[in-house]
């Protein structure tokens, strides 16, 4: 039984999904010498905090699409605060500080070329991570660790980080903890929002309270056109949901947006038509949403972990993307 169960993770580790959405699928005991995608050696003495790695390469983070290599032992650790289960996140998960001062809080995206990561990287997992040989950098002034790739579109980007060197750099630490500390969110106020668009409080997970505009008394029965070429001339179906095919964009996005509690403040809520809430109908009531909070360009934006991570919580519909 446990070498199928290794065949399964190894399978999952290997194969290029457009997401890692089932929440039924519960992740066996790994076997670290068959299935473990990490080191199972020490990777290094910490030596340095997601917050002092911020300030060390700020002119690097500064920037929307920059990145440096790292050519010596800077070793960090942080708990890992959202993943791809729900399909929110592709192919990386986002780490948090650990044993945080007041006001030194930071989180960074780790960018992993594989798109089941979750059984390896479970909420309230402590992680240490050696960057030597890595890349640390934005892209769309999200602070991450990556490496550098070309996209079809002949642009370079900082892009997930390699299956082999994530095993000689990056290792687990002990076992999960779900009830970690540094799995409570940030609620930010609109003073927060007004304040603190930087990076050095991106990326960050954050719960943030209000209601979609889309759905609103005036919007809510008019359904928007895809822009997309292939999608020209069609219509989002009614009543409205998070993420219809016919809406995405390049980036197989869908941008809502969210007017949080105060009515000052706008996020731009994105959602992949590939996560387990795609087809789920956008509340029109006020409801808590819990998630990366970042921003791209001069907008904040906020990515949804979970299904679950809505509350009150609503009922999953039964049917297919649309």
């Amino acid at each position: 039984m446990k070498k199928i169960y290794s065949f399964l993770l190894a399978a999952c580790a290997g194969l290029s999904l457009a997401s890692c959405m089932n929440d039924d699928m519960e992740s066996p005991a790994l076997d670290y010498e068959q299935a473990s995608i990490t080191s199972t050696t020490d990777v290094g003495t910490t030596n340095i905090k997601i917050a002092a790695l911020k300030d060390k390469y700020a002119s690097t983070f500064r920037q929307a699409n920059a990145w440096l290599k790292i050519e010596e032992d800077l070793v960090f650790e942080g708990v890992v605060c959202a993943n791809d289960r729900g399909g929110g996140l592709y192919q990386s998960i986002l780490l948090r500080d650990i044993d945080n001062e007041a006001g030194t809080d930071q989180c960074i995206q780790l960018a992993i070329k594989n798109t089941c990561l979750y059984p390896y990287f479970k909420l309230g997992q402590r992680v240490k991570v050696n960057l030597n040989g890595l890349y640390v950098g934005c892209y769309g002034y999200v602070p991450k660790v990556g490496q550098p790739y070309l996209t079809s579109n002949g642009n370079m980007r900082l892009g997930p980080v390699l299956l082999s060197d994530i095993k000689t750099r990056v290792q687990l630490l002990g076992m999960p903890n779900p009830g970690a500390p540094e799995l409570v969110p940030l609620e930010p106020t609109d003073a927060w929002f007004q304040a603190n668009m930087t990076y050095k409080n991106v990326p960050m997970l954050a719960k943030v309270t209000g209601t979609f505009d889309e759905v609103s008394i005036a919007k809510k029965n008019t359904a928007a056109e895809g822009e997309l070429d292939a999608y020209k001339g069609q219509f989002e179906p009614l009543p409205k949901v998070f993420a219809p095919l016919v809406l995405r964009d390049d980036g197989y996005g869908v941008d809502r947006t969210l007017v949080l509690r105060d009515g000052k403040t706008k996020l731009s809520f994105r959602s992949s038509t590939s996560c387990d809430f795609a087809n789920v109908p956008l509340p029109e009531d006020e409801r808590s949403y819990t998630g990366m909070l970042s921003f791209y360009g001069s907008e904040w934006q906020m990515q949804l972990r979970y299904f679950e991570d809505i509350y009150p919580n609503i009922e999953m519909p039964n049917y297919q993307n649309q």
